[in-house]
């Protein structure tokens, strides 16, 4: 019963914590909103926002190091993709790197607006 009680808590904080930004309009899309779509245009759209972020000091040397080394890694999946589907990214590809780069994205934003 406690933990029924507890986790019901849980929910109703979240909940709660949530409807100050619904009611501000906040839309988790706009981000992307004039960015390029393709996952190859979108791995070199963060390089350029983590290159900002480093030459502004928003992202400190670490930070910086951690998100391009995941870059990389994206950057790097997609190649061995591609490769082996003959220069091509089938759709469950292309969503498993779109996946990745929005996971990406919401890093580098929380770094260089709450991560200190």
């Amino acid at each position: 019963m406690k933990r029924v009680m507890v986790s019901a808590a849980i929910i109703a904080s979240m909940f709660t914590a949530a409807a100050p930004v619904a009611a501000q309009g906040w839309d988790s899309g706009a981000f992307w909103r004039g960015a390029p779509s393709g996952a190859w245009e979108r791995i070199g759209f963060l390089q350029q926002r983590i290159d900002r972020g480093t030459r502004d000091g928003s992202l400190d040397r670490r930070e910086s190091w951690r998100v391009q080394r995941e870059l990389r890694n994206i950057r790097q999946e997609e190649w061995r993709m591609r490769r082996h589907d003959g220069g091509r990214l089938s759709g469950t590809d292309e969503q498993r790197l779109q996946s990745r780069l929005d996971d990406l994205s919401r890093r580098i934003r929380w770094l260089r607006h709450n991560g200190r």
